[in-house]
């Protein structure tokens, strides 16, 4: 979900096991999930959960859009098989606990990375600081041509800050495009942001 949504893992995870504020972190009371089907061309499954805190809303929060992808790390399905697997843990608790042998463990940030990049560094990938999620699923989606304005709503960035991710391509690229990637991904990329800027007269410096 980090990946796909471009969260910031704040916004899913707690930072301490014994830190959790109900008013800024997402619990267990948002289940269970209401699945809903947009039928046009396709059919496209969704879900939605609100978060009661948010960087820049602050105690408005925002709400979170969840979509199936046609691919193995699906996080609508994931999203589904963990509200199953993990059920009857209290509604107080933390949205993304997990059961454990004597009660349940909420998911914190620095657990979820470093099991992460325990898993990376042994396939000999390189380890990834917290914020590769968001960066990551930009440029992801940036690459599968997705619109540029739906991307800049999905991570829920001003237009302005949603530049700022895209200066850094061509150091994000290396790590998350794989050599065979054919150039006219890259162009179509150009093409999108050049697109983008003009859209919304961001000047140029």
């Amino acid at each position: 979900m980090a990946f796909w949504y471009c969260c910031r893992l704040g916004e899913l995870t707690i930072c301490d096991c014994n830190f959790f504020d109900s008013l800024k972190h997402v619990s267990c009371s948002v289940l269970p999930f209401s699945l809903n089907i947009v039928s046009n061309d396709s059919q496209a499954r969704y879900t939605s959960f609100h978060i009661p805190w948010y960087k820049t809303t602050r105690e408005q929060g925002t709400d979170i859009s969840v979509t199936a992808q046609p691919h193995r790390t699906d996080p609508l399905m994931a999203l589904l098989q963990h509200e199953i697997i993990n059920n009857n843990i209290p509604t107080y608790a933390p949205l993304f606990s997990y059961k454990t042998p004597s009660e349940w463990e909420p998911l914190t940030k620095t657990s979820f990375i470093s099991h992460c990049n325990d898993i990376w560094v042994q396939n000999s990938f390189p380890s990834m600081p917290r914020h590769a999620f968001r960066i990551g699923g930009t440029t992801e989606l940036l690459l599968q041509g997705v619109n540029t304005d739906i991307i800049a709503v999905q991570g829920q960035w001003t237009s302005w800050a949603f530049l700022d991710y895209w200066c850094r391509v061509e150091s994000i690229l290396p790590l998350f495009i794989s050599s065979s990637i054919n150039i006219d991904h890259l162009q179509n990329v150009d093409a999108s942001m050049t697109a983008f800027i003009r859209h919304h007269s961001v000047p140029q410096t």
